[in-house]
């Protein structure tokens, strides 16, 4: 095995350039989850927690919350998301010095009519 590392190491044969220089991710790629806060109405839908394997969505009284350290970004809830509020970037730096920074949480439209708001 040290003789593989060895040799590499002699070749300068690198496998990416990262973090030095930005990879071009592949068309498909999946990374985060991103909720369209103007299009994703909790209060009345609950169809991307219900398609989430992990139970990485999570809606209750009209609220979403979403951990991305339990998402396996397999896009089932983009598929069962009927306004098209769930989408996926190509961010891939998920790394945080707090757990609780993977969670986003947002509210629905309350009775005053205002706009959903990010919670977490």
């Amino acid at each position: 095995m040290f003789a593989w590392i060895w040799r590499g190491l002699r070749t300068g044969i690198v496998t990416t350039r990262y973090p030095s220089a930005a990879e071009a991710m592949p068309s498909a790629y999946r990374g985060r989850i991103v909720i369209d806060l103007n299009r994703c109405d909790p209060a009345a839908c609950r169809a991307c927690a219900d398609a989430c394997l992990p139970r990485a969505i999570v809606v209750q009284r009209g609220t979403v919350r979403l951990d991305l350290g339990q998402c396996i970004t397999c896009g089932l809830c983009l598929d069962a998301c009927p306004t098209g509020a769930l989408t996926m970037t190509n961010d891939f730096e998920l790394a945080v010095r707090r757990r609780e920074d993977l969670i986003t949480q947002i509210r629905g439209v309350d009775h005053d009519g205002n706009a959903p708001t990010p919670t977490g």
